[in-house]
């Protein structure tokens, strides 16, 4: 039996065009989970700090590789619960500009959507619908989560949905030059 990668053989759009995105942390958990690829399973990367749970379900988007090495992270506003492995298309409402200083020194940009399928999400066409409460709790979500790393996050602002879309084509871009490389270098 064949089995399927998640971050390679899943297309990062379904048949409409819409975002797919893996949930591999589901809203709730106080453990960020990754897909580890070379197990091909969910893994526990790390404990969060007393107190800090994800808000939603945060996942990938297959066939991405962003700046910090890794497929390009979403945080999904599902008013559900669900589980590591379930592929949900979304819409991008935006993305979190965020920057580790620590160790690495990096951008590491978090895409936010909502499920195509979330008739209570469909007047939510911006980040700036969320409203500046709940932008400030992603924020302040997104630093805490990382508390006791070496990431050191910085909060450097939201983009709205064209300049997300713009992300997501440099990541398939730079996912695509990688692939390129991997399999000339393995030539």
């Amino acid at each position: 039996m064949h089995s399927i990668n998640l971050v390679h053989d899943l297309s990062p759009f379904d048949e409409q065009h819409n975002l797919r995105v893996v949930v591999e942390t589901p809203r709730g958990a106080n453990i960020k989970i990754k897909f580890d690829e070379n197990l091909g399973c969910f893994s526990l990367s790390r404990i969060l700090p007393l107190g800090v749970a994800y808000p939603y379900d945060f996942g990938f988007v297959p066939q991405t590789l962003a700046q910090d090495g890794d497929p390009l992270d979403v945080m999904v506003l599902i008013d559900a619960v669900t589980y590591p492995g379930v592929v949900i298309s979304c819409r991008p409402l935006g993305a979190l500009q965020v920057e580790e200083r620590g160790l690495r020194g990096r951008p590491n940009h978090r895409l936010v959507a909502v499920p195509v399928k979330a008739a209570r999400k469909d007047e939510v066409r911006n980040f700036s619908d969320l409203g500046r409460r709940m932008q400030q709790e992603l924020e302040r979500f997104f630093v805490m989560s990382s508390s006791f790393t070496s990431k050191d996050p910085v909060v450097r602002g939201w983009v709205g949905p064209d300049a997300a879309g713009e992300m997501v084509q440099r990541a398939i871009a730079r996912y695509k030059e990688r692939a390129e490389r991997d399999a000339s270098d393995g030539a």
